[in-house]
């Protein structure tokens, strides 16, 4: 149960943003690996008027930093939060709309240089030179890339309750071995053998 506890507390640590310190809401990663929810990192810059890493300090390189799809989807897996913002297709699968954060509106293209979903207005106007795909697609090559994200995680999960399993069973070995009347610990090799052998002489 403590093991358990504590690997909640390391999920719960890596989602979380440490801005509002709440589980990620549409997380934004910067080029720094740090993450923040998109809202907070964007109200934490206009309070200190510069687009500094909260945490590092390092200067981001992007104004409007991109959805990390990946974290997102953990994040409202692991909260069991609903995407907001989606609707029912014809066979009942859930469909993500998203909206830009610059233009407010829907945005149907995701530029893969910038790593962010973008609305036609930014497509024609700060995008010319980028590659641009539709959201779906973008969104289709996310999944694929987060099923083998955490196929690596769970391999990863199997390996280490492997180890922990054969650790357990060397010191429940060690134990019995150190336990046991016959075993070398509890009685020195060959001391056994020669009291007994003086016992016979002296008899």
């Amino acid at each position: 149960m403590k093991l358990n506890l504590t690997k909640l507390a390391i999920v719960e640590n890596f989602l979380s943003c440490h801005v509002c310190s709440e589980t990620f809401r549409d997380p934004v990663s910067l080029s720094c690996n740090h993450s923040f929810c998109s809202s907070c990192l964007q109200k934490f810059w206009e309070q200190t008027k510069n687009k500094h890493c909260p945490i590092c300090k390092r200067k981001s390189s992007k104004d409007y930093p991109g959805v990390n799809f990946a974290l997102k989807e953990l994040a409202d897996s692991f909260t069991g939060r609903q995407k907001s913002g989606s609707s029912e297709t014809d066979k009942g699968e859930k469909k993500l709309t998203m909206v830009c954060s610059k233009h407010e509106k829907e945005s149907k293209l995701f530029c893969v240089d910038e790593q962010r979903a973008v609305c036609t207005v930014c497509d024609f106007s700060l995008h010319q030179s980028h590659k641009v795909v539709p959201v779906e697609e973008a969104v289709s090559d996310l999944k694929e890339q987060l099923k083998s994200d955490l196929k690596s995680l769970q391999d990863k999960r199997n390996k280490y309750k492997q180890v922990e399993e054969t650790y357990n069973k060397v010191i429940q070995h060690s134990k019995k071995q150190y336990r046991s009347p016959n075993s070398p610990q509890s009685s020195p090799p060959g001391e056994s053998d020669s009291s007994a052998s003086g016992h016979l002489i002296i008899t």
